[in-house]
């Protein structure tokens, strides 16, 4: 089960959400107790459509929410392609439990072969505030000082590693639910079959302006627990075909290279074995001899995607795993995307110094 502490250190924002919620905090700090409006916003994931056979724990909502409804605001989706892209590959879910007068529901899934984006909605049955002070500064859309104390997704199948993000938006605050959005990289492919999420424990944190500390100012105790059935159809697209490249002077092959509208996997073998030294210094932070070699085998390797309008995505920096195999390294990268990425417009994938275009 994943804790609080877990979620913050797998929490990826960019400059301008940390500067927004920083300041959310700082001014709730100092502000006057708000007026209602909850909170809410959504996770995604991108994959395939598929039939879909669903299985609720404790409260059917008995609607279930439009696709592009759920991720709307989420993903960069302001394109008729983007919004066909999720229509065709994402499908709802309207799996929902109740506990202490809150109800958590998922609402839609987004999936490919690496990985995935869910939407839950939380909200109040008497459809009152979820926290008093969420609703304090009009036309802010960054993430939310909200958080659940344990969660955890039980997927089909082994998964081994796995690297995303998580966190709650207010997706529209004309209504008093928020979201709960997760995203996430897996190192193996994605299994169909029943999946079970567990929820434990609501909370909202505010900031001390004194100790400059973040404390947990208000919670709602109670456990959901939701189930589902985990299906898609794979609309990725295989691009390795062993192609040769370079890693900082290392010799490596391309072993995978999946790419989906939702995501980029790489997976590569450098030809020389990884050696780690596993000296912590005092303050935890790891050695200068294994920051190096991690930039050397992995962090800084180019990963780029060309797009037919002239621009590139840059993932160098994406997240997953080094692994030393038999006087090699195997590596795995990847990340989901921040908006959704028609596959009509890629016109190639830069993995080091090897493009490989598409098909």
């Amino acid at each position: 089960m994943k804790t609080y502490h877990d979620q913050m250190d797998s929490l990826s924002f960019t400059d301008t959400q940390k500067a927004a919620m920083t300041d959310r905090l700082l001014t709730a700090a100092n502000a006057p107790a708000p007026r209602r409006r909850p909170v809410r916003r959504a996770a995604v994931a991108i994959a395939a459509a598929a039939a879909l056979a669903l299985s609720v724990t404790a409260g059917a909502t008995g609607v279930l929410k439009p696709v592009g409804e759920a991720f709307a605001g989420l993903f960069g989706v302001r394109t008729p392609a983007q919004t066909e892209v999720i229509d065709h590959i994402g499908y709802p879910i309207g799996a929902s439990d109740t506990d202490n007068g809150v109800t958590v529901t998922a609402d839609a899934i987004l999936v490919d072969r690496y990985s995935y984006a869910v939407v839950y909605s939380v909200v109040r049955t008497d459809g009152s505030p979820l926290f008093e002070g969420l609703d304090a500064y009009p036309g802010y859309t960054g993430p939310l000082p909200v958080h659940f104390e344990d969660w955890a997704l039980e997927l089909p199948g082994s998964h081994g590693g796995a690297h995303g993000t998580s966190y709650f938006i207010d997706q529209d605050p004309t209504e008093p639910s928020i979201q709960f959005v997760e995203t996430m990289m897996t190192d193996v492919p994605l299994a169909q079959g029943a999946a079970k999420v567990h929820f434990q424990n609501l909370g909202m944190e505010t900031y001390d302006g004194e100790t400059g500390q973040v404390l947990t100012a208000a919670s709602i105790p109670g456990t959901w627990d939701l189930a589902f059935e985990f299906r898609f159809e794979d609309c990725s697209v295989d691009l390795a075909n062993g192609q040769r490249f370079h890693v900082n002077g290392m010799e490596a092959t391309l072993d995978d290279l999946v790419l989906s509208p939702l995501s980029l996997q790489v997976n590569y073998t450098v030809d020389s074995e990884v050696v780690w030294d596993h000296q912590a210094l005092p303050d935890g932070r790891e050695s200068a001899h294994d920051a190096q070699t991690y930039e050397d085998y992995f962090g800084s390797l180019p990963i780029l995607v060309t797009l037919s309008d002239g621009s590139v995505l840059d993932l160098t920096y994406a997240g997953g795993s080094i692994e030393p195999a038999g006087g090699k390294t195997v590596c795995q990268k990847g990340e989901v995307f921040e908006n959704i990425l028609p596959l009509e417009d890629v016109v190639s994938v830069t993995v080091g110094d090897v493009t490989i275009p598409m098909p």
